[in-house]
């Protein structure tokens, strides 16, 4: 498949590219400035990393499943792209800070008869999907810059009013700058900076 001009292979355990990985693609290639340090979490494929990468961004990719590492350095080197891969339970073995970081959670509701594997870490959010987001959101802070901002996917399953309210209880100003409907659900793209901080 080809996206945005970057060449993807799906592979096996590896959550591919869906409706949620395009809306925060488009968003993330009007946002990354050259030069810029980006972290990609949760990188899969490594669509988003591979966006960043070709708009100069200094891209590192995590994911907590070895397949999607994998993944994501055959994708780069298909593309032509470099990036950093880390290993890392959300940020276990983060030790930098970004100007940007990208991140399409697991935000799906836990559905107990699915089976637990590398795959189904990639959307399941836990008993009420936010699990994951609610981990997220305590521990981005220490590596994100003074000026830097978030890229976020939402879903109106999994309680968007709780994370924008997290957002500004930690000093930022989340404001959804895409969205897209579907017959189940809604998704959402939160751009969140400092409220204290020029952005732009």
């Amino acid at each position: 498949m080809e996206f945005m001009g970057i060449k993807l292979e799906p592979c096996l355990k590896v959550y591919k590219p869906c409706d949620d990985s395009f809306i925060l693609g488009e968003a993330l290639a009007a946002e990354v400035r050259k030069g810029e340090k980006v972290l990609d979490m949760g990188t899969g494929t490594g669509i988003q990393a591979l966006i960043a990468a070709s708009k100069g961004g200094e891209v590192t990719a995590v994911d907590i499943n070895n397949k999607a590492i994998e993944c994501l350095r055959y994708n780069a080197e298909l593309n032509g792209l470099e990036t950093r891969t880390i290993k890392s339970n959300l940020f276990s073995e983060i030790n930098h800070s970004f100007d940007l970081i990208v991140f399409n959670p697991p935000y799906l509701p836990e559905d107990e008869m699915d089976s637990k594997d590398e795959l189904t870490l990639a959307w399941d959010g836990g008993k009420d999907g936010r699990e994951v987001v609610d981990r997220f959101l305590e521990q981005f802070e220490s590596n994100l810059n003074r000026k830097g901002r978030v890229l976020l996917i939402q879903s109106s399953l999994n309680g968007l009013d709780s994370t924008m309210k997290k957002f500004k209880e930690l000093g930022f100003k989340p404001e959804i700058i895409s969205q897209k409907n579907f017959f189940f659900e809604k998704l959402y793209v939160i751009r969140a900076g400092r409220f204290n901080d020029s952005i732009r």
